[in-house]
């Protein structure tokens, strides 16, 4: 589903019906004026009278129907139809700056368990942040072109919904005692998924371009890895204190890497008249051979490669 978009158009600012739905604007000193569409919740109108240059910011699915539990293509293309109406411009001509495609996949287990067992190897250039506040219910890998996004899709329903809208969305399939997990990606450059051309309003409706969302959302996953569980040793000499304390820090969400990249950091912390070069190098190759012997499940029970398939089959 296609939820929070920022788009730009050229308009003619001389044209008094674009307008008629905006009042009171915010005026920055940039010389952009921020105006507000009144729905379901807000989207922000921005325009430059200077340069005859309009932008819609927000979520469409909040603006129409207050929640984004679910919004099928056909509900996106009425909202931004309806949105053109309150305007009175053709905004399917409008240039997409960003955009957010994503599913809501059923769960087995919590959510934040998921997030905590996700990681991106060093070659996909990806930056996990979260924000303590969120208490590991949200988090997003960032690059240079996307943010990729997971979240507790319930939680978030819990703590923004009052009651009526959460019996909205229950008729649109969600359980309060279910485990529903968003997975997002959030395109900073969405040129790139057009060979660097731009993408309009009125591709994000196309049949053909929205099957090119739904591939490319599964294929931004494929960049994160899910952590497999430890197999847990079953002789005694394989659980030495070290082995336990290893065991300890993957089975607690650090994958091997990690483990490896914070002790070696530690071992390069210590002053060198303690310990020499060689001496830390010894360390360094006692850490690798302790987490390297460690055996890992077959499949990670982490994995949601099946689920986000069926949710994006089912997302029409």
């Amino acid at each position: 589903m296609i939820d929070y978009i920022r788009a730009s158009m050229p308009i003619d600012c001389k044209d008094t019906k674009i307008f008629l739905n905006l009042q009171n604007p915010d005026v920055f000193s940039s010389g952009w004026l921020r105006y507000y569409l009144d729905g379901c919740k807000k989207m922000e109108v921005w325009i430059n009278p200077a340069n005859g240059l309009l932008e819609i910011k927000g979520s469409v699915s909040y603006f129409i129907q207050g929640h984004n539990f679910s919004f099928s293509k056909h509900q996106f293309f009425e909202a931004i139809k309806h949105i053109g109406n309150l305007l009175h411009l053709p905004l399917w001509e409008a240039l997409i700056e960003e955009f957010e495609f994503g599913v809501i996949c059923d769960v087995a287990y919590k959510p934040s368990d998921y997030i905590a067992h996700h990681y991106s190897p060093t070659s996909e250039h990806l930056t996990k942040e979260e924000k303590a506040k969120d208490n590991g219910n949200f988090a997003w890998w960032a690059g240079k072109a996307e943010k990729l996004k997971m979240y507790d899709a319930g939680k978030n329903i819990m703590m923004k919904q009052g009651l009526h809208l959460q019996d909205i969305i229950a008729d649109c399939g969600w359980n309060p005692a279910g485990q529903y997990l968003k997975w997002e990606v959030h395109y900073i450059k969405p040129e790139l998924l057009n060979n660097g051309r731009a993408i309009r309003i009125k591709n994000l409706c196309n049949a053909d371009w929205y099957a090119t969302f739904k591939e490319d959302c599964y294929i931004q996953y494929k960049r994160l890895i899910p952590m497999k569980s430890i197999i847990m040793p079953t002789n005694k000499k394989d659980l030495t204190t070290p082995d336990i304390m290893a065991l300890a820090f993957l089975e607690d969400g650090m994958h091997r890497e990690e483990l490896k990249k914070l002790l070696y950091a530690k071992v390069n912390s210590i002053s060198d008249d303690i310990l020499s070069k060689s001496d830390k190098d010894a360390r360094k190759r006692q850490i690798k051979k302790l987490i390297d012997k460690l055996e890992d499940e077959p499949q990670s029970k982490w994995d949601l490669s099946a689920e986000i398939a069926k949710a994006l089959s089912a997302d029409v």
